[in-house]
């Protein structure tokens, strides 16, 4: 049977499907039971045409976790320019969001998960990425109407992706931690995260 020849349109078409495919089952499983294999069964393409689009798993992923960052940067501006929200809780909704991302969808990396990738990934590919990382943070901080140079970007995003994973990681990675306060946990670390933002937004206000 002759290979189907795919158009541009539908190419892209299948590329978003991995995307949206892979945040699904980080969402819903996590990456250890996210082979390519599976992947591919779930599209439905075949795993000589994944690497027509994809080198390896680990770039599929972070290509996925970029992705996303368009949708939660709109989310972010609705927060901001809803009139029924103050500004406070329009950050806290978002941060919220956020750390109970499996609940919304939102694609979050197990500490296991981030290890896995990083061992994969040249220095070129990691630089690329931690350098998309920082324009994540830097365009959250615009859009909360916070000057970056009284909040470091990179302060911010350590605060909110440890906040992410901490909670993710509770009770398998993080035993000996607390489960039964890990929300109380969250509520804490979101209310001095948000005080210390709502500070810097008064003071240059």
């Amino acid at each position: 049977m002759a290979r189907k020849a795919y158009s541009e349109q539908e190419r892209e078409q299948v590329r978003e499907a991995l995307l949206a495919t892979v945040i699904q089952c980080i969402v819903d499983r996590g990456l250890i039971h996210s082979s390519i294999d599976v992947l591919c069964e779930k599209v439905g393409i075949s795993k000589t045409f994944f690497y027509t689009f994809f080198s390896s798993k680990e770039e599929l992923v972070l290509q996925a976790i970029q992705y996303q960052q368009p949708k939660l940067l709109e989310y972010a501006r609705q927060l901001m320019d809803d009139p029924v929200l103050s500004w406070r809780e329009g950050v806290r909704t978002f941060l919220e969001t956020c750390v109970y991302s499996a609940e919304r969808g939102i694609a979050v990396l197990s500490i296991e998960e981030e290890q896995e990738i990083y061992r994969c990934l040249s220095p070129e590919s990691f630089q690329a990425f931690r350098e998309n990382q920082i324009r994540l943070f830097c365009d959250l901080l615009t859009i909360f109407g916070l000057p970056m140079e009284e909040i470091d970007p990179r302060l911010f995003g350590n605060l909110a992706l440890s906040m992410m994973m901490v909670y993710k990681a509770i009770p398998d990675t993080m035993p000996f931690l607390f489960p039964e306060a890990a929300e109380s946990m969250v509520e804490f670390q979101i209310n001095a995260l948000v005080d210390e933002m709502e500070r810097v937004k008064n003071e240059n206000g």
